[in-house]
């Protein structure tokens, strides 16, 4: 079995936003705690604030060495491709082929309003921006013409960093939602699927229906490799990060019971049992997303690194 690997998700302040100072000492320490990877949420219109992706990722690129930094999901439509290559080629120079990518189209529908972009054929827009990305960071000198995006002759310099671990060749761009529709363009398009607040069941099936997918698209020999976001509350027992969820879960109403069966929260115990489900489903990539005011924000991440994180490297 491939190692486990757990990484943080960075954004969604709902609960609000830590300092600059304190996520950049997050940013210092995350390696040393065990965290693989950070993963940003991409909103325009929000209930809460969001930082902008390619800045905050250029911070915690120069803050770190190794672990993996990429959008999860970033809103591609409500950007020109072209603008995206150039911007995430740049980084991944930067952080010398660190950069990952999770794309797609948005909740939100006023965020296409507010930049001007028709949500009329959004899911084609996406296919295209895909295409767009690979093609130009592929080869030089590349064209593009689709219903969207039409260009001759483009050329970024320079270009991500090779990559061997997909079949594309440059950096990872996986697929985010659970429609049919993102199942489908995983399964044609993507080097992975990211999936979030899903059950191990819900999961389960979807990666089913890709591998099923993917086989019609000619696809069948693919590698698609998948990951999953879950909200998380590390604390001294469930009832205790029960009690410290409060002001989410009052906030949610409703649906607070969903909230909790797609989430991890309880003793690091309780989490990495609740994820042994999920590894039991085949998954080995996990971001868990913390639910923490800026008060507790830095010492839930180092709990997810140092408690979580290290248990699945000190078994493999």
């Amino acid at each position: 079995m491939k190692q486990i690997k757990i990484g943080a998700g960075f954004g969604l302040w709902r609960l609000g936003m830590p300092s600059a100072e304190t996520i950049a000492r997050v940013a210092e320490r995350a390696e040393e705690w065990g965290i693989d990877s950070f993963w940003l949420s991409d909103h325009l219109l929000a209930p809460s604030p969001e930082l902008d992706v390619v800045a905050t990722l250029s911070l915690l690129a120069s803050r770190t060495s190794k672990m993996k930094l990429g959008p999860s999901v970033l809103l591609l439509n409500l950007r020109h491709p072209l603008m995206v290559a150039k911007a995430f080629a740049s980084l991944d120079y930067l952080s010398s082929g660190r950069m990952v990518m999770a794309v797609g189209t948005g909740a939100n529908l006023a965020d296409y309003a507010a930049c001007g972009v028709p949500t009329e054929g959004r899911g084609r827009r996406l296919d295209e921006g895909i295409e767009v990305l690979r093609a130009v960071w592929t080869r030089p000198k590349a064209s593009y013409h689709g219903r969207f995006f039409n260009f001759d002759d483009v050329t970024i310099e320079p270009r991500p960093a090779l990559r061997t671990n997909n079949d594309s060749g440059t950096i990872d761009i996986w697929v985010g939602g659970r429609s049919e529709a993102v199942l489908k363009r995983t399964a044609r398009l993507a080097d992975g699927y990211f999936a979030s607040f899903q059950t191990p069941a819900e999961f389960a099936a979807n990666m089913a229906k890709i591998r099923g997918y993917a086989a019609e698209y000619g696809r069948a020999n693919a590698r698609i490799e998948s990951g999953l976001i879950l909200l998380c509350r590390i604390a001294g027992s469930r009832e205790k990060a029960l009690e410290e969820m409060r002001p989410m879960l009052s906030a949610l109403g409703r649906g607070a019971d969903q909230f909790l069966q797609r989430s991890v929260f309880g003793s690091p115990e309780d989490v990495i049992g609740r994820l042994g489900e999920y590894v039991a489903q085949g998954l080995d990539k996990f971001v868990l997303w913390p639910i923490a005011d800026p008060a507790s924000w830095a010492r839930q991440v180092e709990l997810v690194g140092r408690e979580v994180a290290s248990h699945y490297a000190r078994l493999s």
